[in-house]
């Protein structure tokens, strides 16, 4: 049963049946990664483009790009990685997408200036739970 709950993830993820662009998130967003106590472990202000991303996982990927970044783990998640994102039935996912069955996803539901949702790894073993993240819409200066 947990196998075909992988594939039917893993399935669902490849689709592109109501993709959004990611530039609908315009601007620059702060970043902040949790671990599974909710304690901060990197905050990372990003920015969202409409640049093609290169992906091993299917669906249409594009460019993350890392303004700044502060960490107290740099294998908790990847700020120097190349990242990329879509936006697929409401749904954001924001990856390190290039290194084949080793994902790391931020995955959580879109709603106006904010995104809150899981942290975990997706490969040929499966996934596993490492944290959460919130996503928020910087501030001006």
């Amino acid at each position: 049963m947990k196998i075909l709950l992988r594939i039917a993830f893993v399935a669902a993820s490849l689709g592109a049946a109501s993709a959004a662009p990611c530039r609908e998130l315009p601007g620059k967003w702060m970043l902040s990664i949790e671990n599974p106590g909710h304690h901060a472990v990197a905050t990372v202000a990003v920015e969202f483009t409409d640049e093609v991303a290169p992906s091993c996982m299917g669906g249409e990927w594009k460019v993350v790009k890392v303004v700044s970044a502060t960490t107290g783990d740099k294998t908790f998640f990847p700020v120097s990685d190349p990242l990329s994102c879509r936006i697929e039935n409401g749904q954001l996912t924001i990856g390190r997408n290039e290194v084949c069955d080793a994902y790391l996803w931020l995955q959580g539901p879109l709603v106006g200036a904010s995104v809150q949702g899981s942290y975990f790894s997706l490969g040929l073993g499966g996934s596993s739970p490492l944290g959460y993240f919130t996503l928020r819409r910087a501030r001006p200066q």
